[in-house]
């Protein structure tokens, strides 16, 4: 805008001229002055009163009803200061003339949009200045010296105000960024954390900002959208689901992504049936997970993890290319006559997921017979039968030992599913039978004979 005043602001200014030059030029003792004296300031500006011949302690008081020694001033006016000091050794009031002041407002750059920056195809939006006044001068980025702009293509648009007159240089600077979409755009979507996940669990994704609308191929109409992957889509093996965006701008337009984002879950294996709960392996047995199928190329492996009952905690694994594990591979060993907690997981590309169910096994002693578990040979040659019954039972047990060595001291433990001992038995050679179990809570236990190097292990269960 050019730079002009109308005839009133020329007025103004012909007065305040006219009343500065007109000041009586004959300086008076003692006196008070207003520095600046303008008779144009910008807004924001210090007046300082300015005594000459006065000795303090100094009182104020400008006609604005201000008592400090100086005063900022913001809008255009006549200002005067009165001041109390010693003159003379006397109590003296002096007042200053009167300082007309034309103050230029400081700049506050803004730009107004007279629509959404978002635009279809075809459309423009109307980028207006705000913060000038009507003597301001407009400096756009594109060249324009207007109040305003049209604009029709992508890009940030800056605006420079300022207020260039007499000593008062002032300018600030506003930026708005305009987005025109043609009709090729595909809206992104935005994985926020991975996109193959654990069975069940989510996968959070997110469109672009700056839509009036978003319509996600789950049902979802917000920007944000946490899809849960429970196996529903492609049965219990691989979860596998293509998600597609369509995002609405204005209610003038719509674009889709017809790609899409294709989300996963990993299936948690366990253990198979067969392979789960036998408790009489030999170290050469192998175990076997349900299977995983084929990902993005890659062949699943299983990683074994392994934990013995008895101390909880301490894990280690074994990673196979197939769904078996050999127990002659597995460092460190797995022990004879213990009990283990295992569970699998699938590693794809080098990448593990979440571990199954946790399953128990055990592993007889070398020379139990893997006939029958509550059966052992001694390195004699002969045997130690256990037998508890009943079993399942409601109430107690009786344990019958067959075949004792009357020279050797026989424990029994009863040990739970995690592996923690229970109770703790001296069985008594000239008894028949030991009767136990009427304090045990519902639940699988495992009942150990010792005697000398044989080892029996049963497993029994108490009902209601």
């Amino acid at each position: 805008m050019k730079q002009t005043f109308t005839n009133t602001v020329w007025k103004y200014l012909l007065v305040v001229l006219f009343i500065s030059s007109g000041v009586s030029a004959q300086a008076q003792t003692p006196s008070v002055a207003i520095v600046p004296s303008g008779p144009i300031v910008c807004a924001g500006t210090k007046l300082d009163a300015i005594t000459t011949n006065l000795v303090g302690p100094y009182s104020y008081l400008w006609n604005t009803g201000a008592t400090t020694s100086s005063i900022v001033v913001t809008q255009t006016g006549f200002y005067r200061v009165s001041v109390l000091g010693t003159f003379n050794g006397s109590i003296r009031k002096v007042r200053s003339n009167w300082v007309p002041l034309f103050v230029i407002p400081l700049t506050n750059a803004s730009i107004a949009a007279n629509g959404s920056t978002n635009l279809c195809p075809g459309e423009n939006v109307i980028l207006t200045a705000n913060g000038g006044q009507f003597f301001s001068n407009y400096s756009w980025s594109n060249g324009s010296s207007n109040h305003n702009i049209t604009v029709n293509s992508t890009g940030d648009y800056s605006v420079t105000i300022s207020n260039n007159f007499g000593s008062c240089n002032t300018s600030t600077t506003a930026t708005i960024h305009v987005q025109s979409f043609d009709s090729s755009y595909i809206p992104n979507i935005n994985a926020v954390g991975p996109i193959t996940v654990c069975k069940p669990g989510y996968v959070h994704l997110t469109a672009d900002s700056g839509f009036t609308g978003y319509s996600w191929s789950t049902g979802a109409t917000t920007q944000n959208v946490n899809i849960l992957m429970d196996g529903l889509q492609q049965g219990p093996v691989l979860d596998t689901l293509t998600v597609y965006l369509t995002v609405q701008l204005n209610n003038s337009c719509e674009f889709t992504n017809p790609n899409g984002i294709v989300v996963r879950s990993i299936r948690e294996p366990k253990l198979t049936t067969a392979s789960c709960g036998k408790l009489n392996y030999t170290s050469t047995d192998s175990i076997h997970s349900e299977v995983v199928l084929t990902y993005l190329n890659f062949v699943p492996q299983y990683e074994f993890e392994f934990e013995e009952t008895t101390q909880p905690g301490i894990t280690w694994t074994y990673l196979s290319n197939t769904r078996w594990a050999n127990f002659a591979n597995v460092t460190p060993a797995l022990q004879p006559g213990s009990f283990y907690n295992v569970r699998v997981r699938a590693v794809i590309g080098g990448t593990p997921y979440c571990y199954g169910n946790v399953c128990q096994i055990g592993l007889t002693p070398l020379r139990l017979s893997n006939v029958n578990a509550t059966q052992a040979i001694r390195t004699d040659g002969t045997s130690l039968d256990a037998t508890v019954f009943p079993n399942p039972s409601s109430e107690s047990f009786k344990l019958v030992i067959h075949n004792l060595n009357a020279d050797q001291a026989t424990s029994v433990r009863v040990s739970d599913v995690s592996g923690r001992l229970v109770h703790e038995y001296q069985y008594d050679t000239t008894s028949e039978s030991l009767q136990f179990g009427q304090e045990l809570s519902n639940g699988i236990y495992f009942v150990t004979v010792e005697q000398g190097d044989a080892k029996s292990v049963t497993r029994v269960v108490k009902t209601n």
